[in-house]
């Protein structure tokens, strides 16, 4: 069925002159993804312009999939896509700047000042239509000529916008079995878009737990990310573990991971560490293809928690240990993880409310140490650096002087009053002067100490 675009929020008659009812539900869609009504969003010069190079050759070209929806329903387009007829060889000479993303699939991505975009050649036989019917979800099977704004929809995926359903085009088994990464992108979408699945595609789901093993971590690692960031994520989690692919994905996951995921603000690190508390994060994460320095965030953050009993409450020497330790930005990560979790009514309310008020006092201890500008939470707060220490101590670099920084640092934290350099070098030499082994680090011999 082709339809013509027009203002979000409602749609005139088909081309066709069959009833449909889809104006009103086409209506809905839109109020469900935005509180008022917008205007249309115009089409990017340089994506029309492509649309037309295409065209000058007589080839057909339109957009499709996420691009047209946005269009549809009035918000920013992030990315757009065009399906042709063009063959990937012949966008490559139309578009010098064009690279070959996916030849094997027919994909290429042309350049442009309005971001990239990527033009794939229609799959299979059938022209668009036939193109469209070999699409994942019906909501990714819908078209929009550019030209005359008619939006080409053969699988009824406007209609199923509008009533918030996820559904696969023709048979979900047959559709998820093609590849099962699209089982993880329905739950994504999930989270991404007012949408929950049909029975049908609910129940395909449950089906790609084995093979989603043998996909690439990188696939699975992109589409949970996207998941996680969505402003549904409790939703895509909880479809996740009714159709068992998040025990085969994360074993271990708590039955209030959605919940805590939810509350917490859309920040990667911070939510990963909210789904996987109790796990063997660190482990889940390398499988996935997580890099190293987002599993190292994670795992500070886990290892922090629950904070207020990794550090004792109202203790400003543990406050000052505990920046100097993990740094105010993790502290933060698991002040909000700890929030988020006692939130999501996990404990008894007594219980609960105890560690609000311990947790309270961690924060208070932790805010007051970070107020006094003239605490040393690191070698590099200190009121002396390594070279004054080696003149001091007569030697050169070595671990004499990385002993030093360490003890000195140390004593500042306990003691801030003594981050002056005239403090710093009479605590110095009482390390020096202290019997091996007592408060001290062994140190070389021939050593000078302070003059």
């Amino acid at each position: 069925m082709v339809y013509r675009a027009c203002a979000p929020g409602s749609l005139p008659p088909p081309v066709a002159s069959l009833a449909d009812p889809l104006p009103k539900a086409a209506a809905r869609y839109t109020d469900a993804m935005q509180a008022e009504p917008a205007e249309p969003l115009a089409i990017p010069r340089s994506v029309a312009g492509l649309v037309e190079r295409l065209r000058a050759e007589r080839r057909e070209a339109f957009l499709v999939g996420g691009c047209v929806r946005a269009l549809h329903a009035g918000t920013p387009v992030h990315d757009f896509d065009v399906a042709t007829d063009a063959a990937p060889e012949e966008v490559l000479a139309l578009f010098p700047r064009a690279v070959p993303i996916g030849i094997r699939h027919g994909t290429v991505m042309v350049p442009t000042p309005d971001g990239p975009i990527d033009v794939t050649r229609y799959r299979g036989e059938g022209g668009l239509e036939g193109d469209l019917r070999r699409r994942d979800f019906t909501v990714n099977a819908v078209a929009l000529d550019p030209r005359d704004g008619r939006i080409v929809d053969p699988c009824g995926g406007l209609a199923d916008l509008a009533a918030g359903r996820l559904r696969a085009v023709g048979s979900a088994a047959e559709r998820l079995a093609e590849d099962p990464v699209r089982a993880l992108r329905a739950a994504r979408f999930t989270s991404t878009l007012p949408l929950d699945p049909d029975a049908a595609l609910e129940e395909a789901m449950a089906e790609q737990a084995g093979p989603l093993a043998r996909v690439a971590g990188e696939r699975i690692r992109d589409e949970l990310a996207r998941l996680l960031l969505g402003p549904r994520a409790d939703a895509g989690l909880a479809l996740l573990r009714r159709t068992g692919l998040e025990a085969r994905l994360a074993p271990g996951v708590g039955e209030d991971a959605a919940a805590v995921v939810a509350a917490l603000p859309r920040e990667l690190e911070l939510r990963l560490a909210g789904w996987l508390r109790g796990t063997r994060a660190a482990a889940i994460l390398a499988r996935l293809r997580f890099g190293r320095t987002r599993t190292r965030a994670v795992e500070q953050i886990l290892a922090l928690h629950p904070l207020e009993e990794r550090v004792r409450p109202g203790s400003g020497v543990a406050a000052r240990r505990l920046l100097a330790r993990a740094g105010a930005e993790r502290v933060a990560a698991a002040v909000r993880l700890r929030e988020a979790e006692l939130g999501a009514g996990g404990l008894p309310p007594a219980e609960r409310d105890e560690a609000r008020a311990r947790l309270r006092e961690v924060e208070t201890a932790v805010a007051r140490a970070l107020a006094d500008g003239g605490v040393a939470l690191g070698r590099r707060q200190l009121a002396v650096d390594g070279r004054l220490l080696m003149e001091w101590l007569g030697c050169g670099p070595g671990p004499e002087v990385g002993a030093a920084l360490r003890h000195l640092t140390e004593r500042v934290i306990e003691d801030p009053a003594l981050n002056t350099p005239e403090r710093l070098r009479t605590e110095l030499e009482r390390w020096r002067q202290a019997p091996r082994g007592e408060d001290r680090e062994a140190r070389p011999r021939g050593a000078r100490g302070p003059e």
